[in-house]
C-alpha cells in the first residue's frame, strides 16, 4: 500500500500504526487526531511517520482505520466523507459493531460499500500513545463484520491487513458480535467497574486498599481501562448489556440464598470452578 491514515492513536491505533511501519506494509502512515500534543508523541514514538489535524490529508489513502471510542464515529463519518475516493477502504476497531453500522449506512452514503467494521481482541487496561506495542494482534481473534454491500475483495484485502498484523481473522454478524461481546467483555468490565464504585464509596477505603492482594488486582484490573471508551461502549450496546446485568442481578440473588440458606454452596462454586478451568484464552 502507498498510504494508511489511522485516527486516533490510543493503544489500539497506535500499535496498529508501530506494526506497520515494523512490517513495512505501508510507505506512508499518517495519524490524525483531535489533540495535537498526543499526535506529536505518537510521532515521537515512531507510530506513525506523519501526523496531521486535517482530513483533507485523508485523501489518496488506501485505508483508514478508525481507532477513537465508537460515540465518535458519526462525526468522523461526516467529517471524511469529502475526502474519500472511490478505491478507500474504510475500517475500524471498535468494541460494538451494530449501531456502527448503521451510522455508517446513513452517513458515509455511497462510500459506506466501502466500510468493513473490525474488532481486534487484543489490549489493556493501558491508554494513550505510550501504551502502544509491537505484538498486539498476535495470535489475537479478529472479528470482521461485513454487510451486504461489501465485495468479497474488499473483505478479502480486511482479513490479509489483519493477517498481515499476525491476528486470526474470522467472519461474524454485527448484532451476534454485540450479544456474545456484551457477556464475555462488557460485562465483566462493568462489574470491575461497580465493584470499584463501591470501594470508592466506603469511608475506610484507604485501609481496604492496604490490604488487597493478588485476587484484587486481577479482578480489578480492567477497571483502570479509559473511561471514555467504557462509556461508549455501554451506552451504544445498552440493550444487550442491560439484558446481561439483568441476568447478574438473578445470579446475584440466588447466591444470596444460598448462602443465607447454606444450600448447596460448594455445588454452586464447583460449577464456576471447573467452567474458568477449562477454558483456555
Amino acid at each position: 500500500m502507498n498510504k494508511i491514515c489511522i485516527i486516533g492513536l490510543g493503544l489500539l491505533g497506535g500499535s496498529i500504526g508501530k506494526e506497520c511501519i515494523s512490517k513495512n506494509l505501508a510507505k506512508q502512515v499518517v495519524g490524525f487526531g483531535r489533540k495535537y500534543e498526543s499526535l506529536k508523541k505518537a510521532k515521537q514514538l515512531g507510530l506513525v511517520h506523519e501526523i496531521s489535524e486535517s482530513f483533507e490529508d485523508l485523501k489518496q489513502a488506501d485505508l483508514i482505520i478508525i481507532a477513537t471510542p465508537v460515540k465518535q464515529y458519526s462525526s468522523i463519518f461526516k467529517k471524511i466523507n469529502p475526502y474519500l475516493s472511490t478505491t478507500t477502504l474504510i475500517t475500524d476497531v471498535g468494541s460494538t459493531k451494530k449501531n456502527v453500522l448503521k451510522d455508517a449506512s446513513h452517513l458515509l452514503n455511497e462510500h459506506y460499500q466501502k466500510f468493513i467494521g473490525s474488532h481486534p481482541i487484543a489490549g489493556s487496561e493501558k491508554h494513550g500513545p505510550d501504551a502502544a506495542q509491537l505484538g498486539l494482534f498476535k495470535n489475537k481473534n479478529i472479528i470482521i463484520t461485513p454487510h451486504e454491500k461489501n465485495t468479497n475483495e474488499d473483505i478479502d484485502f480486511i482479513i490479509n491487513f489483519w493477517n498481515s498484523l499476525e491476528g486470526i481473522s474470522l467472519i461474524m454478524d454485527a448484532m451476534k458480535h454485540d450479544e456474545i461481546f456484551s457477556t464475555v467483555s462488557h460485562l465483566p468490565h462493568a462489574l470491575a467497574m461497580i465493584f470499584m464504585s463501591m470501594l470508592n464509596n466506603k469511608d475506610n477505603k484507604d485501609e481496604l486498599l492496604r490490604f488487597a492482594a493478588s485476587g484484587f488486582r486481577d479482578f480489578t484490573r480492567i477497571a483502570a481501562s479509559s473511561p471514555e471508551m467504557w462509556r461508549d461502549i455501554f451506552i451504544d450496546n445498552k440493550e444487550a448489556c442491560l439484558k446481561d446485568l439483568n441476568e447478574f442481578k438473578q445470579q446475584i440473588e440466588k447466591f444470596e440464598s444460598i448462602i443465607t440458606n447454606e444450600d448447596d454452596l460448594e455445588q454452586y462454586l464447583q460449577h464456576a470452578s471447573i467452567l474458568r478451568s477449562n477454558w483456555n484464552e
